[in-house]
């Protein structure tokens, strides 16, 4: 375990958790495994409200999970994709499928 400057012990796992751990960017980094998308398509298939997927998007950008990418054609379009930080999260959401699939009957309760 890292400490930061105030000596408090930084745990890896939360700091993953911080990352990703929200309905709306687990929700995003899903459908980007499967390829880039552009905005309309993951207000479409996330069903999230504009403004929380503008939000969603500027955050995981700066944080270098995903790229905006700008199609350079007329009118321009935009597109997100994963960066290499993103696409090594793959395994872990494979196994979080996994656990949630094995226990989805007591999830639920």
């Amino acid at each position: 375990m890292a400490q930061n400057k105030d000596e408090q012990v930084i745990c890896p796992i939360v700091e993953a958790i911080n990352a990703v751990g929200t309905e709306a960017r687990l929700l995003v980094l899903r459908y980007l495994f499967d390829g880039d998308k552009g905005f309309n398509e993951l207000l479409r298939l996330t069903k999230l409200s504009s403004k929380t997927l503008a939000s969603t998007l500027k955050y995981l950008e700066e944080k270098k999970i995903i790229q905006r990418n700008i199609i350079s054609t007329r009118p321009f379009k935009v597109s997100y994709s994963l960066t290499e930080k993103g696409k090594d999260l793959k395994p872990v959401f494979d196994d979080l499928r996994k656990w949630g699939e094995k226990w989805m009957d007591t999830l639920l309760d």
